[in-house]
């Protein structure tokens, strides 16, 4: 009778049964990487795309919207805090992105709809880390100068990141070429924004049109204090960028 040893029951794999599986295990993740690591690619390119055209309809609209405490009531002309049309708005935005310190910041914050409106129509902010059951609030998203004395402080309870906008005017040359302009905020040939910007009654008989690179960045911290003295170029490079234009 022949004797089968406790050794040869737990024998193991052998080297080629080994190598076998190693290959297969190397051919299904080499598939896995191919069909789908590209995919989950192009889902967060797709994403990012969504993200930044988000931010830039952010900026458009509020350059295209006078709030009422922008208003240039009973003036002549607009100054850099009102203004008579959105285009001198705009005209007068772009000036103020020549520094980070003034520069345009975009983001968002839990409004309290439980407290009554502002002078621009906003509601104030919930202050970040508050907790909120039961409260009646609503994230809004919202464009404004960083010296606004409005919504300075309004950054400090921003829900998610805080985007800081540097806009710089292209020069249309010929051919659909656009030239970006060494100063930013320097609109090209203008010796006074009055020559820019509308007069009572003469908005709608203007056709002018200036054109707009805006390049956004993430303002880390975002505390305002911190950029005061600051220089575009100690920011680094921006997080995406966009081009537009405001027409009187």
């Amino acid at each position: 009778m022949k004797k089968i040893s406790a050794f040869s029951r737990l024998r193991g794999f052998t080297l080629m049964e080994t190598l076998l599986a190693v290959a297969l295990v190397g051919v299904m993740l080499s598939i896995f990487l191919t069909v789908f690591v590209p995919a989950r690619g192009l889902v967060r390119q797709a994403l990012t795309r969504q993200e930044s055209e988000r931010i830039t309809g952010i900026l458009r609209a509020e350059i295209n919207t006078l709030r009422g405490d922008e208003m240039a009531k009973d003036a002549k002309v607009s100054t850099p805090d009102k203004y008579l049309t959105t285009f001198d708005k705009g005209f007068y935005w772009l000036k103020k992105s020549a520094r980070p310190s003034s520069s345009i910041v975009i983001f968002s914050y839990r409004a309290d709809l439980s407290k009554s409106p502002r002078a621009d129509g906003s509601f104030p902010p919930i202050p970040a880390g508050k907790s909120v059951p039961g409260k009646n609030m609503q994230l809004v998203s919202i464009a404004c100068p960083m010296d606004d004395p409005l919504h300075r402080n309004d950054i400090r309870d921003a829900v998610g990141p805080v985007f800081l906008v540097k806009m710089t005017q292209l020069k249309h040359q010929k051919d659909g070429v656009y030239l970006k302009l060494k100063n930013p905020g320097v609109i090209h040939e203008a010796n006074k924004p009055e020559e820019f910007v509308s007069e009572p009654g003469k908005a709608d008989a203007w056709g002018g049109v200036i054109f707009c690179r805006a390049d956004f960045y993430h303002m880390n911290p975002p505390n305002p204090a911190r950029y005061k003295g600051k220089k575009w170029e100690k920011l680094g490079r921006p997080l995406f960028s966009a081009n537009f234009s405001f027409r009187r």
